[in-house]
C-alpha cells in the first residue's frame, strides 16, 4: 500500500472508531496533511474500495473499514499509547487492595477493565471456568442496537464456554488481536487477548476484550497489556 493510502485509511479508522459513521473525501482533505485534493482523495479511495480496504455502505456515503483494513492497520500502522495515569491508578487500586483470594482479584480487574474499556472483558482460568462482565457496554455499541445483530451477539455469550476451552491453548503471552473470520468469538467482534499469570501460580490465565470491530486497538492493547505487567 503507498504511503499516502496507509494515512487515508489510517485516518478513515481514527475517525470511524470514534462515531461509528463513514468518512468522506471532504473531512480526509482537511485531516490529512500535507494536503492532497479531495479529488485525489476520492480516486485513492476508490483504489482501496477496489482492493476491499475500504467499503461503501450507501452509494452517495462516505467509506468505512473493512476487515481487510483493520487486519492491515493493527498490523501495520498500529501504534501503542500509553495509559493515562488515572486509568494505571484505577488497576492498580485494585492489585493492592489485599483481596486474597486470586480468582477474586482476577475478575476485580476484569469488571475495571471492562469499565475504562467500554467493551465486554472475558476471563478464563482455565478450559472449563470463565467469566465474563461488561455485557451492557457491548450492547450499547451502536453496532449491536438491530435485533438481529443482538441475537447473533447474544449466542456468542451463550456459547462463550465452547469458545473459551477451545481457544484455551491456542493463545500465546503475546497479546494476540482477532479480527473478522479470525476471530472466534463472532466475525462482528474484534477481540484483543493474552495469556496472564499471577506470580505463585502455576497456572496461566486468559484475560481479553470483546468490543466491536472499530473498537479502539490502541488503547485496548495498553490496558491488556497493562494488566498483565500488574499481575506479574
Amino acid at each position: 500500500m503507498k504511503p499516502r493510502q496507509e494515512k487515508i485509511l489510517k485516518t478513515i479508522i481514527s475517525q470511524y472508531t470514534k462515531t461509528s459513521q463513514p468518512v468522506g473525501s471532504e473531512y480526509l482533505a482537511k485531516k490529512i496533511t500535507p494536503k492532497i485534493s479531495s479529488a485525489t482523495i476520492r480516486n485513492e479511495m476508490a483504489d482501496l474500495t477496489a482492493r476491499d480496504y475500504l467499503g461503501q455502505p450507501y452509494t452517495s456515503a462516505g467509506r468505512v473499514p473493512t476487515d481487510k483494513g483493520f487486519q492491515y492497520y493493527v498490523k501495520n500502522l498500529l501504534v501503542k499509547r500509553n495509559l493515562l495515569i488515572l486509568e494505571k491508578r484505577a488497576l492498580k487500586s485494585i492489585k493492592q487492595a489485599s483481596i486474597d483470594s486470586p480468582e477474586i482479584l482476577m475478575k476485580q480487574i476484569a469488571k475495571q477493565l471492562a469499565a475504562l474499556a467500554g467493551q465486554l472483558s472475558v476471563l478464563a482460568f482455565d478450559d472449563s471456568d470463565f467469566y465474563y462482565t461488561g455485557l451492557s457496554y457491548l450492547f450499547s455499541q451502536p453496532e449491536f442496537c438491530e435485533q438481529d445483530v443482538v441475537y447473533s451477539v447474544s449466542r456468542v455469550v451463550d456459547h462463550l464456554d465452547w469458545i473459551m476451552a477451545d481457544i484455551f491453548s491456542l493463545i500465546s503471552d503475546k497479546t494476540e488481536i482477532l479480527i473478522g473470520e479470525k476471530n472466534p468469538f463472532s466475525k462482528l467482534c474484534g477481540t484483543v487477548i493474552t495469556r496472564c499469570q499471577l506470580p505463585r501460580q502455576r497456572s496461566y490465565s486468559l484475560m481479553g476484550l470483546l468490543g466491536p470491530v472499530r473498537m479502539d486497538y490502541n488503547r485496548n492493547i495498553a490496558l491488556i497489556d497493562y494488566v498483565k505487567e500488574l499481575l506479574s
